[in-house]
């Protein structure tokens, strides 16, 4: 049977990571729009079609930085490349963007509303951290001409959550790890050690990923054990337990149609074709979720992915978003998998502490490499997963260079997560621990207790201690299910 002219295909994908070389000053590095820029001219010349490919473009969506603030980044990449002006588009802030947008773009190709479009993003947290460190005022290309990041709700913390220390990913987190270690009974050094081998397996990848920021790849115990060059930053992450953020590093997608493609002489053996996808947000304030350790979105996504004919042994290559290794576990409880099978590991790329965590773009760089690797096997198929927030935003798709039988599928099913609400207690009384984590100053000190825990009546509570002893002692001596007191918001024994 013919292929419907209007099946959405990836044509081109590029990369760029620029790794620090010893003696550069922030000068001598790379900003977001050259990265954008190159990223998406080595996309244009991996579709073997450059400027040709380049001049079909109907949009360029940019991928939001995180420290970059221009008004309309994909509008100063046109320039760059001397293009004429065409339609353009910031994406909000989030990890699951950019494999959102792959999605809706394919469906609007597959509507005949387009015939090609760009994707590109890039971070250069890196060259920004040289810059403060030389006191160099960062001077990019409309730097600081656009808005700050774009939330997709309201605050993102409760003000209960913030009043006990809740402010940053780092933060929550280790909270979700340490619900799922309560869940499954592990002691803290059998959690220690699987955290060490997950991640150990992240890090083999990233050593033969060329675009990797970190190819060395360290073995589990020096993953997972606190030492002065890895220090914890909130029990039980280490540093290389999370994200990687200073990272100079662009990559870029470009979609056409299958017609379009065709057009421009593209050969049928570069094409990977979008399959199905599917989306869905978890309740927005982490208090409200009735088991942190786990993600109704994810379920109901599978669920879908699961009416479109996706199974498990059916995935051939997975890059399952790790901004944490707590959402890899979750992903593949969802999904039915042994993280730590050496046979099919949860990456492609490394994830993002070992390929790098550039920011919202991380999962352009995750669909980039997977379509490199489906190029290499036509018959296999590839899951994307990306995540936003605090878990909340999931976006997961599928891949191929096999042309759906179907055509491309979609479905956002945010109306099948109808998990209930956890109604938060405050005030004095006994509590019941339910997760918790230790946070740390940045010379690798205990800072402060936060605790998660259950009031008799099942309603959750928040408290914390800036007591440096029980700190320190809850790194070493289990916590979880431990009876506690809250005093004026403050934890301690009972």
């Amino acid at each position: 049977m013919a292929l419907d002219p209007r099946t959405p295909v990836v044509v081109g994908v590029g990369q760029v990571s620029v790794p620090p070389v010893a003696g550069q000053v922030y000068s001598d590095r790379p900003t977001p729009l050259g990265l954008m820029v190159d990223a998406l001219s080595a996309a244009a010349d991996d579709a073997g079609a450059g400027a040709a490919l380049l001049a079909r473009l109907d949009e360029v969506v940019a991928i939001r930085s995180f420290l970059w603030r221009a008004r309309d980044p994909a509008d100063l990449v046109l320039g760059a490349l001397g293009l004429a002006p065409r339609a353009t588009a910031l994406a909000p802030t989030g990890g699951s963007q950019p494999q959102r947008l792959l999605a809706r773009a394919a469906r609007r190709i597959a509507a005949g509303e387009l015939d090609a479009l760009a994707i590109v993003g890039a971070e250069a947290m890196y060259a920004h951290r040289l810059a403060r460190l030389e006191g160099h005022p960062v001077d990019w290309p409309g730097h600081e001409d656009g808005p700050a990041p774009v939330a997709s709700g309201p605050d993102p913390f409760t003000p209960e959550e913030r009043r006990h220390g809740l402010a940053l990913p780092v933060g929550v987190y280790p909270l979700f790890e340490n619900a799922r270690r309560a869940r499954r009974g592990w002691t803290i050094d059998e959690h220690r050690a699987r955290l060490g081998a997950l991640w150990a397996s992240f890090a083999r990848v990233a050593a033969d990923n060329p675009y990797a920021w970190r190819r060395d790849a360290p073995d589990a115990a020096t993953i997972a054990t606190p030492a002065p060059s890895n220090r914890m930053i909130a029990f039980p992450y280490t540093k290389l337990l999370v994200a990687n953020l200073p990272v100079d590093m662009g990559a870029s997608l470009v979609l056409t149609s299958y017609r379009c493609a065709r057009e421009l002489g593209i050969r049928e053996e570069t094409m990977v074709f979008p399959q199905c996808a599917a989306q869905a947000d978890d309740h927005w304030f982490v208090s409200q979720r009735p088991e942190l350790d786990a993600s109704p979105a994810m379920t109901a996504i599978w669920a879908a992915l699961g009416d479109f004919g996706v199974e498990v042994d059916g995935l051939d290559l997975l890059d399952l978003y790790s901004c944490f290794p707590t959402v890899v576990e979750t992903a593949c409880e969802v999904i039915g998998l042994d993280p730590l099978d050496p046979a099919r590991p949860p990456t492609v790329t490394g994830g993002l502490t070992f390929a790098g965590g550039p920011g919202n773009n991380y999962v352009t760089h995750a669909i980039a490499t997977m379509v490199e690797r489906l190029r290499e096997r036509p018959a296999a198929t590839g899951l994307v997963t990306g995540l936003g927030w605090f878990s909340t935003e999931h976006a997961w798709g599928t891949y191929s260079a096999t042309p759906p039988r179907d055509g491309f599928r979609w479905r956002d099913v945010g109306a099948a997560v109808a998990a209930p609400r956890v109604e938060v207690a405050t005030g004095d009384g006994a509590i019941e621990v339910e997760t918790y984590t230790v946070t740390h100053r940045p010379d690798g000190t205990p800072e402060r207790l936060i605790v998660c825990g259950r009031r008799a009546d099942g309603r959750r509570q928040w408290a914390h201690s800036d007591d440096v002893e029980l700190a320190e002692s809850a790194e070493t001596r289990e916590l979880l299910h431990a009876p506690m007191r809250v005093r004026a918001g403050t934890v301690e024994p009972l």
